[in-house]
């Protein structure tokens, strides 16, 4: 299905939870966000739904977020009916990874498109800053390990750069890419609403690539675009794994953006920081007409804006990212 821009929109985010086990500066303020009532948020059945309505419209990708979805019970057997549904394409999941050690076998066999782990630093004291008191990085590192042992090999690391912060890490990030099957990304930290004012936290992309070849020598784009959003990939010499760039701040990605995000309290938001938004939740729970559903959701990609309005106040951790 097309935007009113011309823009082909066959991509879903899913958040199932606004719940956290993570307090990241970026993404929730350090006093914490009040959680969602367990009434106010779409059943499983009720999200399934949702996607097999998109799937008539031609939408066949989905990213499974939160919040972080592995706290929420019953997630591994919802993906296997997300990935079950007649005409999906793919399934992917985001996590921060702190229970992946746990849920490494049961996601091992499930045919992901990716599973994409938020991981910020790869050093104990610095991972207890960012993430808001949590200690024990190392279980996050555990769980990618025991998911690659068990022969997945889609595993997609998210690295939001920080000046001051993790900028030093740079080439140890990079550097795992040589080692390992795996996908380095490094994202541009997008300051909004109260965080606004960090803007000189920013490291940009373009800033990071001289540093990484004069370190490790030089980056070969890749010749194909890759995956279903922004980044950009290249790869290292002789490395099994790639690197990736999203640069939300350096490169916006508007005129080329493919999604819709679906909130866990079932609000269909066709950009991450516009206010527009199609409430899927009476509809759901009152009529639950499919016709109805399929409209709203037509209505929602029909508004899509051109571009963002700029940064606001929002709450990532109830959008899904």
């Amino acid at each position: 299905m097309k935007d009113t821009f011309n823009r082909e929109i066959d991509y879903f985010r899913i958040s199932v939870t606004d719940r956290c086990n993570f307090r990241c500066r970026y993404c929730m303020p350090p006093e914490g966000l009040r959680p969602l009532g367990r009434d106010q948020i779409l059943s499983y059945e009720e999200i399934l739904k949702v996607a097999s309505t998109a799937l008539e419209l031609g939408i066949n990708k989905f990213r499974v977020t939160g919040g972080e979805p592995l706290v929420r019970k019953g997630v591994v057997d919802f993906l296997k009916q997300l990935l079950a549904l007649p005409g999906v394409k793919k399934v992917s999941l985001t996590t921060n990874g702190y229970l992946l050690r746990e849920y490494a076998e049961a996601l091992s066999k499930l045919n992901l498109g990716s599973i994409n782990i938020g991981l910020n630093t790869l050093q104990e004291s610095r991972f207890n800053q960012i993430s808001g008191g949590l200690k024990n990085n190392r279980i996050i590192w555990e769980g990618i390990k025991e998911l690659a042992l068990r022969g997945f090999d889609r595993i997609k690391i998210n690295t939001v750069l920080l000046k001051d912060v993790n900028e030093s890490e740079v080439i140890d990030f990079a550097r795992l890419t040589i080692d390992y099957p795996i996908t380095i990304r490094f994202i541009e930290f997008m300051p909004c609403g109260k965080w606004s004012e960090n803007m000189a936290q920013i490291i940009k992309g373009p800033e990071i690539i001289p540093v990484i070849e004069r370190e490790l020598g030089k980056l070969t784009p890749e010749p194909t675009i890759k995956g279903d959003g922004p980044a950009r990939y290249f790869k290292l010499e002789n490395a099994r794994g790639e690197l990736g760039f999203i640069l939300p701040v350096s490169d916006p990605f508007c005129d080329r953006c493919n999604r819709l995000r679906l909130t866990p309290d079932g609000l269909v938001k066709s950009c991450l920081l516009s206010t527009e938004r199609v409430d899927l939740k009476p509809i759901l729970r009152k009529s639950g007409d499919q016709k109805e559903l399929r409209e709203a959701i037509k209505n929602a990609v029909l508004n899509k804006p051109h571009a963002h309005p700029g940064c606001r106040d929002i709450q990532m951790s109830k959008i899904g990212g």
